[in-house]
């Protein structure tokens, strides 16, 4: 199960990692640059069969390209072939938001550096999207949502303090999250519903760690999550069918919780170091003659574990030190 979700997701993604040469692609192109503070920019493009493909540069500070709080305006691409949209944001308190719909592929790429930065990105009604964002600097957010799309890719690579990423992927056939989080106050909420196949992989380097991933009424499901240093948290929940796994959480204030309901299941749950617990419920049968697995594996101090399984071919092993 996780090799064919894994394989269909790298072929996804290194689509848009290879294709540097897409713009020189696209009839209709629109670009704008600008310096200084309190840039403003808006580009909609639509209904080009060649493909679109536009770029915003800006340097300075209060930059906005749309209203990220409301997920429009911003740069808007509708109803083409090829749908391309890249934002480079350098400076202070910058803003940035992108809409595509109706394309048979979508790539929307951003870089924001600087404080306070804010990206808001809707996908809609294509073959294929994929989003590749990437922030340095302190209090940044993502904010993604794609929908009623074959197969969606999302990167998100996070630098510094006060980091926050929401992702909400819908009706789409196959789902892929991969966040990156270095820093301090990090956060990750992924939300997957109605899709063939899902994935999230997740990792946080720092403290005040918390990851929440929420998937339902999908087919395949497949999880990583690593959190490294001082308070984590991971909370995972999924209504499964065919399930999955893995979260590994080192040091400090330990928590772990996962629930997966209705056929199949798996899992590995390793906690290592301070104030360990974790709770693990599956549920799984749905006729199958095995699966469940869980293993629930802690280090040291304050240790507890709770597991049950229920319908299936159950396994446990849970030790602790």
């Amino acid at each position: 199960m996780k090799t064919t979700l894994t394989a269909r997701s790298a072929a996804l993604l290194a689509t848009a990692l290879t294709c540097s040469l897409c713009a020189a692609q696209h009839d209709n192109n629109a670009s704008a640059s600008q310096s200084g503070a309190g840039n403003r920019a808006y580009i909609a493009q639509t209904d080009n069969l060649g493909g679109i493909f536009a770029m915003v540069v800006q340097n300075g500070n209060n930059n906005l390209v749309g209203n990220p709080d409301s997920q429009s305006g911003g740069v808007l691409q509708y109803e083409a072939s090829n749908l391309r949209m890249e934002i480079r944001q350098t400076g202070d308190a910058n803003r940035a938001t992108g809409t595509q719909r109706s394309g048979e592929r979508t790539w929307f790429i951003l870089e924001q550096t600087g404080a306070t930065n804010i990206t808001a990105v809707r996908q809609d009604a294509a073959f294929e999207s994929v989003t590749r964002v990437r922030q340095s600097g302190t209090n940044n957010r993502v904010d993604g949502d794609a929908a009623n799309t074959l197969a969606n890719g999302f990167i998100a690579l996070q630098i510094g303090a006060d980091n926050t990423v929401n992702i909400f992927q819908r009706r789409n056939g196959f789902s892929d999250s991969n966040m990156d989080q270095n820093g301090t106050g990090n956060q990750i909420v992924v939300e997957q519903t109605f899709a063939d196949y899902t994935q999230h992989d997740m990792a946080q380097y720092g403290e005040r760690n918390q990851i929440t991933a929420l998937s339902s009424e999908s087919l395949f499901t497949d999880y990583t999550i690593a959190q490294n240093g001082t308070e984590n948290r991971a909370t995972t929940r999924t209504s499964a069918t065919v399930s999955g796994g893995d979260l590994v959480q080192t040091g400090v204030g330990n928590m772990a919780s996962t629930d997966q309901q209705g056929r199949s299941s798996e899992y590995s749950v390793t906690q290592i170091g301070t104030l360990n617990t974790a709770a693990l419920t599956q549920t799984g049968n749905m006729s199958a003659e095995t699966s469940n697995l869980a293993t629930i594996r802690q280090n040291g101090q304050r240790l507890n574990a709770s597991l049950v399984q229920t319908g299936g071919g159950n396994q446990g092993v849970i030790a602790q030190q």
